[in-house]
C-alpha cells in the first residue's frame, strides 16, 4: 500500500523537527551573546591600557571603567542574571553582591596585567 504524502500526513513528523530546529539555535546564541560581551569587555580593556593616563593603577581603574563602561555594564548584567538564576530575597541580593563583587575583581587584575601597573 502506497500513501500519498501531504502536508497534513507529515505535520505531525515534521512539527517537532521543526520547533527543536528553531530552538537550538536560540540557545546558542545566547551562548554566543554571552562570550561575545565577555570578549569584548576584555577587548575594551586592553584597548584602554594603551591610552590609560600616567599615575598609579588606582587611576588606570578609573579611566579605563569609564572608557569600557558599556561593556562592563552588559557583563554585569549578564552574571548577575546567571548567579541570581531561581533565588529570590535575601539570597538573590547576596548572590548579585557577590557576582558584581568578582567581576570587579576580575577587571581590576585585568587593567593591572596590561598596564603593568602594581599600586
Amino acid at each position: 500500500m502506497i500513501r500519498k504524502l501531504t502536508l497534513a500526513t507529515l505535520a505531525p513528523v515534521l512539527a517537532p523537527a521543526l520547533l527543536a530546529a528553531t530552538t537550538a539555535p536560540l540557545a546558542a546564541q545566547d551562548d554566543f551573546d554571552d562570550k561575545l560581551a565577555e570578549s569584548r569587555l576584555r577587548g575594551c580593556l586592553l584597548a584602554g591600557a594603551g591610552s590609560a593616563p600616567e599615575g598609579g593603577l588606582h587611576e588606570a581603574i578609573i579611566s579605563i571603567r569609564a572608557f569600557c563602561g558599556a561593556q562592563i555594564r552588559r557583563v554585569q548584567d549578564i552574571r548577575v542574571a546567571a548567579a541570581t538564576a531561581g533565588l529570590t530575597g535575601e539570597a538573590a541580593e547576596q548572590a548579585e553582591k557577590q557576582a558584581i563583587l568578582h567581576l570587579n575583581d576580575e577587571i581590576a587584575q585585568a587593567i593591572a596585567n596590561f598596564t603593568g601597573r602594581t599600586n
